[in-house]
């Protein structure tokens, strides 16, 4: 299975030329100065995908007092715009697999330390399903640019809540409604901060989405993998109901080794039917 957005660690500086310093300007003290090594310095064309931000770039954009600051720190030499581009970059190179998605955050984008916003792009191959997730702390507008996905948000429903309540009816059991649609041709989807959400390409050819989010540090949470992480085998089975005929500590345990971490995995019976799979 595909192991997604896979981060080599490439520090960021901010100078182009040899041993150039980060500079940090106090209003009231000297300029304070981060050396780092020269090999650090991000190329011409910005940073991308799959490096990693600098710390002491980091702590200079998030102490930064005003704007003058921040752009001191970011443009040390105009016209070289490399501190505010950003590449995302495919990192699907293999038939059969889910596809990836391309995160710009805080962690390998320091430019966008104080902003609020961050940014997604997903090749998401034939067949590929982005793993039902959420964001804790984030909103999602994804936007749909080439191909079809479609998409899913379970809603927030908080019946039974309190629990039983004496002279109340018993709660029914039963799924939570789910809102699903198609989006192809430049069409848009909402997903609210923190609810679970998925995204998957029931056709046989790639598609490709854009994704926005009001946080510069929205995070993820795969909803599989965390359920079945390191929760006790008696907390997992009775959440699920005390069935051990559904779930039982053998159960959990194959779970556990065999949910993937991947960002997105393949529908196998969309994969069998686009020849994807043998």
């Amino acid at each position: 299975m595909l192991k997604l957005l896979s981060l080599t660690h490439v520090v960021i500086l901010i100078a182009v030329a040899v041993a150039s310093p980060i500079i940090h300007h106090h209003s009231d003290s000297s300029p304070t100065v981060f050396r780092v090594n020269t090999n650090d310095s991000p190329s011409q064309g910005g940073f991308d995908s799959n490096t990693d931000a600098s710390p002491a770039l980091k702590s200079a954009l998030a102490g930064a007092a005003s704007y003058s600051d921040r752009q001191a720190i970011l443009f040390t030499n105009p016209p070289d715009a490399s501190n505010v581009t950003f590449t995302f970059i495919n990192n699907t190179v293999t038939d059969g697999t889910g596809g990836t998605i391309a995160l710009s955050t805080v962690n390998n984008f320091p430019a966008l330390i104080g902003t609020g916003v961050a940014m997604a792009v997903g090749f998401v191959n034939p067949c590929g399903l982005n793993v039902p997730h959420s964001h804790p702390r984030a909103n999602e507008f994804l936007t749909v640019i080439q191909g079809e996905l479609a998409a899913g948000l379970v809603l927030e429903i908080n019946e039974g809540s309190g629990g039983h309540i004496v002279g109340k009816p018993a709660q029914v059991n039963g799924p939570i409604p789910l809102v699903t649609v198609s989006l192809s041709n430049y069409k848009g989807m909402l997903f609210p901060q923190g609810e679970t959400h998925f995204q998957y390409n029931p056709t046989c050819e790639p598609a490709l989405f854009v994704a926005a989010f009001d946080s510069s540090d929205p995070g993820r949470t795969q909803i599989a993998r965390n359920f079945f992480s390191n929760m006790p085998d008696e907390m997992l089975i009775a959440s699920a109901g005390s069935d051990l005929e559904v779930l039982d500590a053998k159960r959990i345990a194959e779970f556990r080794d065999k949910i993937p971490n991947s960002y997105a995995v393949v529908m196998e019976e969309c994969a069998k039917r686009c020849g994807l799979l043998d």
